[in-house]
């Protein structure tokens, strides 16, 4: 698998570091280093998720914020029962750290990060 040198921090409410980069907004980023601008949405919809799923990733990580407002649709919630995407769903920090980690180990991960509440 192919490997990128990928670091996402999460450290103070309402930004987001990325590979040395503070962006003031929600990010979704992926293993190949493709980084994109998220809407401010607190819901994942169907949609914006089947877009990521594009992109073929063995993993799909959420953060969901300081105080994990950010929710997932439950049409999402039941298209990923039993399909070959793990998914985790955790605080903005802890989804930056388990991001970290499946992308140092060269797995297909698209981070989904939510950087305010």
């Amino acid at each position: 698998m192919e490997k990128h040198a990928l670091n996402v921090e999460y450290k103070k409410f309402g930004e987001i570091t990325i590979n040395g980069q503070v962006y003031y907004s929600d990010m979704t980023v992926y293993w190949n280093g493709k980084i994109a601008y998220r809407g401010k949405e607190h819901v994942i919809e169907f949609g914006e998720f089947m877009k990521i799923l594009k992109s073929e990733p063995e993993i799909v990580v959420i953060g969901k914020g300081d105080e994990g407002v950010l929710k997932i649709s439950e049409e999402v919630l039941q298209w990923a029962k039993g399909k070959s995407v793990d998914l985790y769903f955790e605080r903005t920090a802890k989804a930056a750290d388990i991001f970290n980690a499946f992308a140092n180990q060269g797995k297909r991960v698209v981070g989904i990060f939510h950087v305010t509440c």
